[in-house]
């Protein structure tokens, strides 16, 4: 059964005085969702102080997914778990964007990276739905100039809570799969990134798919399988 309590899918904080004020947080966008599918969150910065401001954005090279985020969740009660927790750090590539007055910085995540959502079906009935509590952080290393030092630590954080429903439905996540394996297999080189990254981040749901993909005659493609 959902939770009687309407779903929260967008959040936003005010952050910063004098020259660096944003406004920042995360959305998901309208739709259902499925219990073990794919969960795409979107994070935005919008800066509204007197100047444009440089943000520090990165890559984490031991997990292979985007820096500086980090996320807890419950669902139906339960933790779940970081499937990197174990990676430990080894930096990455780094850069800044600039965001300023009318020009936000939008950044698509995809949930699975991050939390062991695979874990959410077998928790429910089937046909039912449960709460996914979810607190979201992004450290927020910002600068008037790309001339200031960009240092993670003390620098603010974005910390927002929403609340989704995530639906079982073992039919409808099937074909889900096999339309995201269609899509590696298949369609345009130039295409495959969302598919394929979807389709790695089910992890043992699509077990069968990624041993598949690990043969795949790309070798960028059967190598990321391997990897998964």
């Amino acid at each position: 059964m959902t939770s009687a309590e309407p779903e929260h899918r967008g959040e936003t904080m005010e952050l910063g005085a004098e020259a660096i004020r944003v406004r920042a947080g995360f959305n998901v966008a309208p739709g259902e969702l499925l219990a073990g599918g794919p969960v795409e969150l979107e994070f935005y910065v919008e800066s509204y102080g007197p100047a444009p401001l440089h943000l520090a954005i990165a890559g984490e090279r031991a997990t292979q997914r985007p820096g500086y985020f980090a996320f807890d969740a419950t669902f139906e009660g339960a933790s779940l778990a970081d499937p990197k927790a174990a990676a430990g750090s080894l930096g990455g590539p780094a850069t800044t964007v600039i965001v300023a007055t009318g020009r936000p910085w939008r950044q698509a995540l995809l949930l699975n990276q991050f939390l062991r959502l695979e874990d959410t079906p077998v928790r429910l009935a089937p046909g039912a739905a449960g709460r996914l509590d979810l607190a979201c952080h992004r450290l927020l290393p910002l600068a008037a100039t790309d001339n200031d030092a960009f240092a993670s630590q003390g620098a603010p954080s974005v910390q927002v809570v929403l609340g989704l429903d995530l639906r079982r439905d073992d039919a409808a996540l099937e074909a889900l799969i096999a339309r995201l394996f269609a899509a590696v297999m298949e369609g345009p080189p130039a295409e495959r990134e969302p598919s394929l990254a979807q389709l790695l981040s089910l992890r043992s749901l699509a077990r069968s798919q990624i041993d598949a993909l690990s043969r795949h005659p790309d070798p960028a493609v059967a190598g990321r399988a391997r990897q998964s």
